[in-house]
């Protein structure tokens, strides 16, 4: 039940019906309803066809703004034959609309009364009980031309599928503004990239040129002092306490010479470098020169 309205329906006849709303405060409702703007009954039933009442306290046009009209929808998921009567309860007003065909949608669906009551009659002391609007609309279902099931279930598949088209021709709008936007994004990014490039081009042309050629080598060459023979495979070396080296060669050659009794030559079996005494084997160094 609306909330605008109390209604009721009393059954007249096997395929008749008396519908009944009654309206509140309508005087109001005509000063502050627009034009076309309506009050809608409840759906009711009538053998197997619904239908609704639809009622426009400013008129249904701007033509008849001066005017309560009155309709009667059909509902139905198809065409009927009815008989229709509006009348305002207890008073001597009744207005009926002759046989005529309800389609089952579209603007041939109603049939009603465009000028059911005239503003200047929608009083209190007049037309309205205690402001209240009574309405009583009586139908008589001449004729249902209902489709069978095979039709409804195309019915519904066609309205489903225009549905349908029509969802699928909106998401088809918002994918290509999408893709747009994507177009846009990589032609930017592509843009960016290539300033990116320049940049690195202009820096790279404004370094010196024995910046970009000089890579640090690192190679380490030992002579030996005596010999002055590089260090390398299979050469060994010998140290003194201060880290100065000589090849294991020329230390060997010294020690022979000192083990000589006839040669009397102060200093032999020394380092040549600081003439201390040779402690021993360099063998880190050995391993980076990769003598070991």
């Amino acid at each position: 039940m609306s909330s605008l309205t109390n209604e009721w329906q009393l059954e007249t006849g096997e395929n008749s019906t008396k519908y009944i709303i009654y309206i509140d405060n309508f005087d109001k409702k005509i000063k502050t309803f627009s034009t076309g703007r309506k009050i809608s009954s409840k759906s009711f039933k009538l053998c197997n066809s619904s239908f609704q009442v639809l009622i426009y306290p400013g008129g249904e046009s701007s033509h008849y703004d001066q005017y309560v009209s009155v309709c009667l929808k059909n509902r139905s998921k198809w065409q009927v034959k009815a008989k229709t009567s509006f009348s305002v309860l207890n008073k001597n007003i009744a207005k009926s609309v002759s046989e005529q065909y309800f389609e089952s949608e579209g603007l041939k669906n109603t049939q009603g009364v465009t000028k059911f009551l005239p503003h200047v009659r929608c009083k209190r002391n007049d037309l309205l009980t205690n402001g209240v609007l009574a309405v009583e609309v009586d139908v008589e279902l001449l004729q249902e031309n209902i489709l069978d099931n095979t039709e409804l279930i195309a019915k519904d598949a066609t309205e489903k599928l225009q549905c349908l088209e029509k969802t699928v021709h909106v998401q088809t709008g918002e994918i290509k503004q999408l893709q747009e936007y994507i177009e846009g994004m990589e032609s930017r990014t592509h843009t960016q990239t290539n300033v990116l490039k320049n940049m690195i081009r202009d820096l790279t042309m404004s370094l010196p040129q024995n910046t970009l050629n000089n890579t640090p080598k690192t190679s380490v060459t030992l002579e030996c002092p005596v010999c002055l023979e590089v260090a390398g495979p299979p050469m060994r070396l010998k140290q003194c306490g201060q880290g100065h080296i000589l090849c294991d060669s020329c230390h060997a050659r010294t020690e022979e010479l000192n083990e000589d009794d006839q040669v009397g030559c102060p200093g032999l079996g020394l380092c040549p470098t600081c003439r201390q005494n040779i402690t021993g084997r360099p063998t880190q160094l050995e391993r980076i020169l990769g003598l070991v």
